[in-house]
């Protein structure tokens, strides 16, 4: 008690090398807290993807929990990986920052640079980031959601009389960062997650 521990608590912690840590990021991430990986097994899951990823466990207020990885692709891609009912699926992060708030392709560009335009690195990243979405023709947010709802919609098993676009409101609601309730604090977390484009070779690795 003289050391502020729970008088009522029975057993102890011990540290032994800093391995504990490791574990408790593996088997249970801190809750809404957005860690960096570096798993080389992650450039098996397709031809561009790297070893690179960000990593979230968000959790509702019910204690439920989604676990959102977002991979970055080595064509300046970045795409969101998620769980539903024991399968991964994975959605471009473009499609989903303007699902939320119809961002423009000037908001995205923004959000990434954050005013660093001497950093060309950085830039060329978010030029690749949105040249990588022009092949889906959508622009606006409803458009996005409405793709979204159409591709989804069989998977989620949601009521047939739903529009498509009540589907994918659905989808981003429930299943993208279900920590954060408006749409636009879910538009600028995603950009945060993208941040590390930053500096790719600097991060948490696990």
């Amino acid at each position: 008690m003289r050391r502020h521990e729970e008088p009522e608590e029975f057993g102890g912690y011990f540290i032994i090398n800093g391995n504990e840590r490791l574990i408790r990021y593996l088997i249970l991430p801190r809750r809404n807290h957005v860690i960096s990986l570096n798993r080389p097994s992650f450039q098996s899951r397709g031809p561009s993807y790297t070893m690179y990823a960000v990593q979230i466990r968000c959790v509702r207020p019910d204690q439920t929990s989604v676990t959102n990885t977002l991979h970055y692709l080595t064509n300046g891609n970045a795409m969101l990986r998620f769980s539903w009912r024991k399968q991964e699926y994975v959605v471009p992060i473009m499609l989903l920052l303007k699902a939320l708030v119809g961002a423009s392709d000037r908001d995205v560009f923004e959000g990434v640079v954050m005013q660093d335009y001497e950093n060309t690195f950085l830039i060329d990243r978010a030029e690749l980031l949105l040249r990588s979405y022009k092949i889906y023709s959508l622009h606006s947010g409803d458009q996005c959601l409405d793709y979204l709802g159409d591709k989804f919609r069989v998977v989620l098993g949601l009521p047939e009389d739903w529009t498509n676009l009540a589907v994918g409101s659905w989808l981003v609601r429930k299943l993208i960062l279900v920590h954060l309730e408006a749409p636009r604090d879910k538009f600028r977390m995603l950009l945060c997650a993208v941040a590390p484009f930053r500096r790719p070779m600097i991060a948490t690795y696990i």
